[in-house]
């Protein structure tokens, strides 16, 4: 179960463990997703998210957590979520990739 304290100690501890600009994603249990920029504030009830708002022709493109106390992201980038906890299903932290690896596709590069 997700409550206050998840979001104030579990979540960083967890994020600082994941390494540099790792992408957070919560889920809730309607299906919904968010991919998380920062946790603004904490209650006892309800946790207030700073997210990404998600966008065809953002697919792809890097969304890494900040946290807090962050320079602001553009107006047009993110959204407020006031999100009660026991409506979160679970919460993914995706690791960015070590290095490049080979494309396939229409984004492969020929030689």
């Amino acid at each position: 179960m997700f409550d206050a304290t998840y979001f104030r100690t579990g979540l960083p501890t967890q994020i600082a463990a994941a390494g540099d600009s790792p992408t957070v994603e919560l889920y809730l249990v309607s299906g919904q997703a968010h991919r998380l920029r920062s946790v603004e504030e904490v209650t006892d009830g309800y946790v207030v998210l700073d997210v990404y708002q998600r966008r065809a022709e953002g697919i792809g493109a890097a969304t890494p957590w900040l946290g807090s106390g962050r320079p602001e992201a553009g107006v047009d980038e993110t959204h407020r979520a006031i999100i009660a906890y026991d409506a979160i299903a679970q919460v993914i932290i995706t690791r960015p990739a070590a290095g490049t690896s080979a494309r396939i596709g229409f984004g492969a590069v020929s030689h």
